[in-house]
């Protein structure tokens, strides 16, 4: 019935939904679903009605079994079907027969031995045929229960087997969002989708090739022919850490730092292009966009670049090996570091763009 739809939540409603065959939308309201539900099984009560998820509904459209009137006591002796009803119905009714055939035993004593031998064998005959038919009648109902319980078609069990895949991809998506991976996710796409974001990837291609160079990578050992691999052997490599207290690590990784990173920076906080004038409280104040100015970094940094390893310029001072050491490691050569300072700078002009 409606009430004990009524009752349900909103969530569990839809789930009745699901079991019955009936799609309806998760932006319903309440009432909409029920009144739906409601007629949808009503419609199809015939084939609804053996599945057990749905009993409390039918059983409660069930109209009660109306029980007949208490017979009279100056009536008598009743019949053979008075009292097959009687041991039938229940509990309740079997003390009131007892009672009225002790009141009709004692009544039929006044009267003839003919009748007295007679009369009891009829109402014990009946009450024992008609508990005999009770209890023959009882595995009946286990049976046609245990039946409800069985899907009824098999379009009921294609759409269980339906609901049962959409709980499991419903329990992945929370367990997915429950993980942090969609926000990390997000995180580093608006980090790369920034000027940032662009320098920091050149500048760790060229802190990678500088360290293949500077600090070199040496076999450990391998795991042997794989059989699933197709007796392929994985070499596993590790850095060298003793290279670290040598000059030759040192040297290289100085010039790079200053010619990269240190020298550029300085000169992009000073000569910082994104500074501002705004007004707070009704005074003007200067605020910088970035605390360096990524487009005065990379001009910096490509003319250093260009003359310290593309002309040679204090390679006496510095060291000819430690200069040819630093360009040959990056990917490209130093040309390789110039085509990374215009990627940036077009970055940074796209974005300046952008913002006005």
């Amino acid at each position: 019935m409606t009430s004990w739809l009524q009752r349900q939540r909103k969530q569990t409603l839809l789930d009745l939904s699901s079991e019955a065959g009936l799609k309806q939308d998760d932006e319903l309201k309440k009432d909409d679903i029920v009144d739906a539900l409601d007629a949808y099984l009503q419609r199809n009560q015939t084939r609804l009605a053996r599945n057990a998820t749905f009993e409390p509904y039918y059983g409660a459209r069930r109209t009660p079994y109306k029980t007949a009137g208490r017979p009279s006591g100056g009536s008598g002796v009743t019949s053979d079907e008075g009292e097959m009803k009687s041991v039938v119905r229940g509990r309740g009714r079997r003390a009131t027969k007892v009672k009225q055939e002790v009141e009709d035993t004692h009544g039929v004593a006044s009267s003839p031995p003919a009748q007295e031998s007679n009369s009891p064998v009829p109402n014990i005959t009946t009450t024992t045929s008609a508990t005999s038919v009770l209890l023959k009648r009882t595995p009946a109902r286990s049976a046609i229960r245990r039946q409800s319980q069985l899907p009824p078609s098999p379009a009921d069990v294609a759409d269980l087997a339906e609901y049962e895949t959409s709980q499991i991809y419903a329990g992945l998506s929370e367990l997915y969002t429950f993980s942090g991976i969609p926000e990390t996710i997000e995180h580093l796409r608006d980090l790369c989708s920034s000027v940032t974001g662009v320098q920091m990837a050149f500048m760790c291609l060229e802190s990678l090739a500088l360290q293949r160079e500077v600090l070199p990578w040496e076999y450990i050992t391998c795991t042997g022919p794989i059989s699933w691999l197709g007796g392929l052997n994985i070499n596993f490599y590790f850095p060298n850490l003793w290279h670290v207290l040598e000059p030759g690590f040192w040297f290289p990784t100085l010039l790079w730092g200053i010619t990269s990173l240190a020298f550029p920076s300085l000169m992009a906080y000073f000569f910082n292009l994104s500074i501002h004038d705004v007004k707070r409280h009704g005074a003007r104040v200067s605020v910088a966009r970035y605390p360096v100015d990524p487009l005065t970094f990379n001009v910096v940094k490509a003319l250093s670049t260009y003359i310290i390893y593309g002309q040679g310029w204090a390679a006496d001072v510095i060291g000819p090996m430690t200069v040819a050491q630093v360009s040959n490691a990056m990917y490209g050569g130093y040309r390789g570091v110039l085509i990374g300072c215009y990627v940036c700078i077009l970055a940074c002009l796209y974005d300046a763009a952008q913002r006005k």
